[in-house]
This record gives C-alpha cells, structure tokens and sequence, in this order.
C-alpha cells in the first residue's frame, strides 16, 4: 500500500461512522462542563470530600472510556470486524486499568517536556553564547528562541502523543496484553512509519497552532459592538473545537490503521483466536 492510500485511508475511516462524530461532538463538551461543576463542589465537610473523590473518578473514567473506546473502534472498523460502538466501548471499559497506565506514561512525557520549557528563557542564551564568533555574527538569539520553541512544540505535540498513542491503542484493546510482544510489534510499525508520523504532525498544526491562531483573532474593535465580538467569539470556539475534534480523531484512525495489524483482542467477537 502507497504512502498516500493510508493517508487517504486514514482520513475517509475517520468520517465513516456518525455516531461516533455525535458522540464525541457532545460528550466532551458534557465532559468539560461537569469538570467545571467538580472544581465547584466544596470540601467543607467529609461527605463532600467521598463526593469530590467519587465524582473525579467516574469523570475519568467516562473520559477514559470515551477516548479509549474511540481508539479501539477505529481499529476494529480497519480490521472490519464491527460496525457496533458499544463492544469496542465495553472492551475499553474492561481494560481500563492498563489503559490507565499508557495515559500516565503520556503525562509523564508531557512533565518532562514542561521541565524542558522552563529553560526556554536560559539556554537559547547559554548555546549563543557558546558558538563561535563567526556564528554568532548570524544567529540572532530571537532565532534560537524560536527554534526552541518548535523544538518543545514538536516534543510536546507529536513526539509524546506519538509514542504512547499505540501502546494506549494495544492496551485497551488487548488490556496487559497490549504491553506484550505483539503489542510492541504494532507499536514498533507505528514509530517507523513516516506515514504516522506526517499525519501526527498535521494534526498537531491544524489542532494546536491552527485553533490557536483562530482564537487569537480579534474583531475590529473600532466598530464592533458587545454582540458582534459575542458572536465572533462563538463562531470562533466552535470552529476551534472542530478543528481540534477532527484532528483527534484523524489521530485515532491513523493510530488503529498501525494498530489494527497486531490482530484483535480475544473478546472481540468473530475473530478467530477467540
């Protein structure tokens, strides 16, 4: 199969199920806002504090499950062995432990990167001040602090998501399994493919940079009345968040299309090593 057949494929598998659009399209708004109820409830007492801990882990877990299962769905439809949400759902449900687990290494990534960023005002510095002085002639320290930047953006965005996206893949597929010898074969595909990887890095320009700049815009304020910017703003954060929704999504297809050669899951029905 050519590079631009999986990206072609990649990209039509996205957009072939509407109820998983729908789902995700609403639910994580719902989830959004019932984050912000949680960050409301108050800790006066010891019953609201069971109530904090409860309500904080049915909302990861409905987020968890959220994402996982849509993993798990997009790689079932490149097998084509379901056209159902719910048994890739309820298989994410089940393997919600391992799943945890890949998350966790995600932030842990992200940690690292974010202790990286803080020397964003030290080392472009420190390196100009190191090269020759015929380099430093023509390097500007505005240009190293930009390439630091991209340096940190590409870190944070498409090497980190990169990385552990198959192994979260196998894991709510396969559960502890995914971390497996198979589960590494699939992974390993996935991080040698320049395919996957051009595809990540699209989808972290038009989900990142691209709902960034959309935000940024601003209408003309000169004459711009209270309702204009409100609607501005509207039309802005739904573009945004379409955006963003169709780049995590263009990010699960690419990641179940690798994902979907380690073989299924043994409590997926019809395979044959059930």
């Amino acid at each position: 199969m050519s590079h631009l057949e999986i990206i072609g494929g990649a990209f039509t598998d996205c957009f072939r199920s509407v109820r998983l659009w729908l789902l995700q399209f609403f639910a994580n708004p719902i989830l959004l806002a019932l984050f912000v109820a949680w960050l409301l409830i108050p800790v006066a007492s010891n019953l609201h504090l069971v109530f904090n801990f409860v309500f904080a882990f049915a909302l990861i877990v409905a987020t968890l499950t959220l994402h996982a299962g849509t993993l798990n769905f997009l790689a079932d439809r490149q097998r084509g062995e379901t056209t159902q949400l719910w048994p890739a759902f309820r298989r994410a449900l089940g393997h919600l432990f391992p799943v945890a687990i890949g998350v966790a290494l995600l932030c842990l990534l992200w940690l690292l990167v974010n202790a990286l960023g803080s020397l964003q005002t030290a080392f472009p510095p420190y390196v100009r001040s190191t090269l020759p002085v015929s380099l430093r002639r023509h390097t500007t320290l505005p240009a190293l602090d930009t390439l630091f930047s991209v340096v940190l953006f590409i870190a944070r965005w498409i090497l980190a998501p990169g990385l552990i996206l198959p192994l979260v893949l196998q894991a709510t597929d396969r559960g502890f399994r995914g971390f497996g010898l198979q589960g590494l074969r699939a992974w390993r595909k996935a991080v040698l493919s320049p395919v996957y990887w051009f595809v990540l890095t699209f989808t972290a320009l038009l989900g990142v940079l691209a709902t960034q700049k959309i935000m940024a815009l601003k209408p003309n304020f000169i004459s711009s009345t209270f309702h204009s910017e409100a609607i501005s703003l509207a039309w802005r954060l739904f573009i945004a968040y379409l955006f963003g929704l169709f780049s995590w999504m263009l990010t699960c297809s690419v990641v179940g299309r690798y994902g979907a050669a380690a073989g299924s899951s043994s409590d997926v029905a019809g395979n044959p090593a059930a």
